[in-house]
């Protein structure tokens, strides 16, 4: 701690009682002081966006949320395979519960092929 100049003492209060400390909000000394503590390892940078200029910023870089979103809809996509399968499932077991067994395996084999056909339409179509 003695290596720390005394503006680089202060800043490193002001870092640790507020958390952080805006950039622009620093005087040239308190730069210079930035640039200590960093090469001392007692505080790190971080860049964030300009709430101001996102848009800019987004625009310039050509960057979309597109590849978030798609990979959303992937597993919405795929997590209505199982869904239309224990709906299925659901009035087989009924069926076998009743007593109407040639009923259960009836919806037990349509269980099967509407699954099957949902996740090949599905992996077409959202994959």
């Amino acid at each position: 701690m003695d290596e720390l100049s005394e503006r680089g003492r202060e800043l490193l209060r002001r870092v640790l009682s507020r958390g952080r400390v805006a950039y622009d909000s620093l005087s040239e000394d308190e730069r210079k002081a930035v640039y200590e503590l960093v090469r001392l390892g007692y505080v790190k940078l971080y860049l964030e966006p300009n709430s101001g200029r996102i848009a800019d910023a987004v625009r310039i870089v050509g960057y979309s949320g597109a590849p978030n979103r798609r990979f959303r809809r992937n597993h919405l996509c795929l997590a209505l395979v199982p869904v239309v399968s224990l709906i299925l499932l659901y009035l087989s077991i009924r069926s076998f519960i009743m007593g109407y067994a040639p009923v259960g395996v009836f919806f037990l084999l349509i269980d099967v092929g509407i699954t099957y056909i949902t996740y090949l339409l599905l992996r077409r179509h959202c994959l």
